[in-house]
């Protein structure tokens, strides 16, 4: 007579056992592939960033907690400060910026009209475009002697070369590429606005204006709450741009920090004091996310 295991009936053990480790073996895929490229690389770069190295990036002298922590040197470098100033003025103007835009695009193409599907595709482009393409075009629209801009304007104004309108230039660039991802979403949220609370407005004569600002932001917020906290992130790790525009120049106008992390490691060759940068700016991230999901339930009517 064939036993339980013949049969193909388990034990009530193995069985509980297999049903426990299931989902495990289901996520074992993607663990390792965020344990490979996620989770090691930013241990790695903690670790690095309590070590001088040399110019391969080889940690050689443990200095945490030392004189020469890496950490300390840079909370005493007045530049380092500057660079931070620098991102939050940056990340500011992207994030409410590339809403703004967002949504104004939005509401323009919210009613069918002629052509709305054609300025839906414009107004949708940017998020097409890689951001090193189009600062190779924007380099060339503000060329200081041949570029359109100036040409239109028949000035000669240096865009990326003055510290007057250097970071504003980069800041134009990269709201209109975040203008794109911004109008899909709140594109979508809009749609799903129910049409009941506009007939409601009117009946209590309200105008345009006052159903925006009292049904459609409302009622959007999750959306615009998402996007804010997508536009943020995004804008302190925008790079492209700066590298190919500007440099981080001139003098620091548009040193962010990530332009400071790639000129520590790759330029200078001081992979922990870019490391402790890096950690310093994940620290900074960490917490405007947190702060913002603090005051979610002040501003966000679900």
């Amino acid at each position: 007579m064939k036993g339980p295991k013949e049969k193909g009936i388990l034990p009530l053990g193995e069985k509980k056992l297999i049903s426990i480790a299931e989902p495990y073996l289901f996520l074992l895929p993607a663990l390792i592939i965020f344990g490979l490229f996620l989770y090691y690389p930013f241990l790695r770069t903690i670790f690095l960033s309590t070590f001088l190295t040399n110019k391969n990036g080889q940690p050689k002298i443990f200095v945490a907690f030392t004189e020469n922590d890496n950490y300390l040197t840079l909370f005493k470098d007045p530049s380092f400060w500057a660079s931070v100033v620098v991102t939050f003025k940056f990340v500011f103007f992207v994030a409410f910026g590339g809403l703004l835009v967002g949504l104004t695009s939005s509401l323009l193409t919210e009613k069918k009209h002629f052509g709305s599907g054609f300025s839906a595709a414009v107004y949708a482009m940017p998020i097409a475009i890689a951001s090193a393409a189009a600062s190779m075009a924007f380099k060339m629209i503000l060329h200081p002697t041949n570029g359109l801009l100036n040409q239109l304007m028949g000035t000669q104004i240096n865009f990326t070369g003055d510290s007057r309108y250097a970071l504003a230039s980069v800041v134009g660039l990269t709201i209109w590429l975040t203008s794109g991802i911004n109008f899909i979403f709140i594109s979508a949220g809009l749609r799903n606005v129910p049409g009941e609370l506009y007939d409601s407005a009117s009946v209590d004569g309200a105008g345009y204006w006052r159903k925006v600002f009292s049904v459609t932001i409302p009622s959007i917020s999750p959306t615009l709450f998402f996007q804010v906290i997508i536009n943020v992130i995004g804008a302190f790790q925008s790079f492209s741009q700066i590298k190919l525009l500007t440099e981080g120049g001139p003098g620091d106008a548009t040193n962010v920090m990530v332009w400071s992390i790639y000129k520590d490691a790759f330029r200078n060759f001081r992979f922990g004091a870019a490391a402790a940068r890096s950690v310093i700016l994940f620290i900074i991230v960490l917490i405007i996310t947190i702060i913002q999901f603090r005051f979610e339930k002040r501003g966000v009517n679900y």
